[in-house]
């Protein structure tokens, strides 16, 4: 399972990559950006390079499929966690 690692960490780092252009789509559209959006911006756009930078000193996988699923898993554990997180919060300040 060499590699593995790098191939989680490629996919969430386009996973945040994404949610961070997401909300620069979305956010002037829809509404007002208050304080707390371009914070969320800037941590995941932070995070998305950091992940990115340190997958790319971890030895590659010489395997195709191993590689593939490394990518969607590593896609979706970050918005699972955020999902999970948001509840928790939502659960905590009630």
């Amino acid at each position: 399972m060499k590699g593995l690692l790098r191939a989680i960490l490629f996919g969430g780092g386009w996973s945040f990559a994404l949610f961070a252009i997401g909300l620069l789509v979305v956010l002037p559209e829809a509404a007002q950006l208050t304080n707390r959006e371009p914070i969320v911006i800037g941590v995941c756009s932070a995070i998305s390079a950091l992940v990115l930078w340190t997958a790319t000193r971890l030895p590659a996988t010489p395997s195709w499929p191993i590689a593939i699923v490394g990518w969607i898993a590593g896609f979706f554990l970050p918005l699972g966690a955020v999902r999970v997180l948001l509840a928790i919060a939502d659960q905590m300040f009630r």
